[in-house]
């Protein structure tokens, strides 16, 4: 492989992984776990009014919804990997568009 063959390579999974986070970030995953949230508050609300209506006794720890947590080893490594591969792409995006720009400035 020479050096323009392996450029278009480059460039072909740059432009990959982009439109994959990108698809991702749209895809609406982060707003769906922010709705379900809302939703167990909502149900929370609802059963304090309910509680409160018939005079049951008020303990705050029955209408907190504690997230539960999942993180192992794995999820962690894979946290850590997912975080570098973003801050990899997001750092060849900035240096590609400086390179651009300076090349349409020159």
């Amino acid at each position: 492989m020479n050096l323009r063959e392996i450029t278009k390579l480059i460039i072909v999974i740059v432009i990959i992984s982009f439109l994959c986070l990108y698809f991702t970030t749209m895809g609406g995953y982060y707003e769906y776990n922010l709705k379900q949230k809302n939703v167990l508050t909502e149900e929370a609300i609802k059963r304090f009014e309910k509680d409160v209506a018939s005079g049951k006794e008020i303990i705050a720890s029955n209408y907190i919804e504690e997230e539960k947590n999942y993180n192992n080893k794995v999820s962690n490594i894979a946290l850590k990997l997912s975080n570098t591969i973003s801050e990899t792409f997001d750092k060849i995006i900035k240096y590609l568009f400086k390179q651009i720009e300076n090349t349409v400035n020159s």
